[in-house]
């Protein structure tokens, strides 16, 4: 049970941040750096607590994990402008959901059994047919926004949390606490280099510490997350951790006004897809 809720826990603070993101407002490049900023943070706290034991394959590749998840998160911030959070969060995790679940369980090897693998595809296409019944809407993207770019560059963008969680299993051996500060450390150096690149945003930083308390809260899901896929592996600790879908789709819907009423129904129905899909992997 502890394993399940240590799972559960980086999805309510993911799912969250999308409404502290909200409010506290910012370009995408500089919410990107604040909370890479809290994020490491808490990674040099934690290190300096604990001590752990590191070396240069644990720097190597959870730096690498770092700077995927950068990329995969300007997408997202991205898109929650020019696409809503409730459109974003779908697409994300949809992509999410069949990338590295397929990476783990046959590239790393933890669907052991054919039962495994049956169950693991099926719970993945159910995951995928409540994404598409709760939240695509092909009208609604076409009177958004005319130009099919910004689905483009999520989709690509998305890629880079494929690696995010992949590479952490490179290092099988390594703690939560020794693979969090390098991580961290990739997470804010990339994110600096994009802001920098974006000339016009490097002025626009008075929301940075606001975003910084965001980033706080991220760096102790990252860290619980981490332990989740060290407890849970990376298919389960993924799709635990995934359930934010549910939390970000009902803020952008119900406090964020992104959908009509008339859309509920669709929408709880593809959420309870989501949740039955889900459970059918980890069981």
């Amino acid at each position: 049970m502890d394993r399940i809720l240590i799972g559960f826990f980086p999805a309510l603070i993911w799912g969250i941040m999308s409404l502290l993101l909200h409010f506290f407002k910012g370009s995408a490049f500089t919410q990107l750096l604040g909370t890479t900023l809290g994020t490491v943070i808490i990674g040099s706290i934690l290190f300096l607590y604990k001590q752990p034991q590191i070396t240069l394959k644990i720097i190597f590749w959870s730096f690498l994990s770092g700077i995927c998840w950068s990329i995969g998160q300007l997408g997202q911030y991205i898109g929650y402008r020019q696409i809503g959070i409730s459109k974003v969060i779908p697409i994300s995790t949809g992509l999410q959901i069949s990338g590295n679940s397929l990476i783990g369980g046959f590239l790393f090897q933890e669907w052991q059994t054919v039962d495994d693998i049956l169950k693991g595809v099926l719970g993945i296409c159910i995951i995928l047919l409540g994404v598409a019944l709760g939240n695509l809407n092909l009208k609604t993207w076409k009177s958004r926004n005319k130009t099919i770019f910004p689905y483009l560059f999520l989709i690509l963008t998305t890629i880079g949390y494929w690696g995010y969680s992949a590479f952490p299993k490179m290092i099988p051996q390594a703690s939560a606490n020794a693979e969090l500060f390098p991580q961290a450390a990739g997470m804010f150096i990339i994110a600096l280099i994009f802001l920098v690149s974006h000339k016009k945003d490097v002025k626009k930083m008075d929301r940075l510490f606001l975003n910084t308390l965001g980033g706080l809260l991220f760096g102790g899901a990252a860290i619980a997350y981490l332990l989740s896929m060290k407890a849970n592996g990376i298919v389960n600790a993924f799709l635990l951790s995934q359930f934010s879908v549910v939390i970000a789709t009902l803020i952008g819907i119900l406090l964020l006004k992104e959908s009509k009423a008339k859309e509920m129904t669709k929408v709880f129905g593809g959420l309870f897809l989501i949740i039955a899909g889900g459970i059918l992997v980890i069981v």
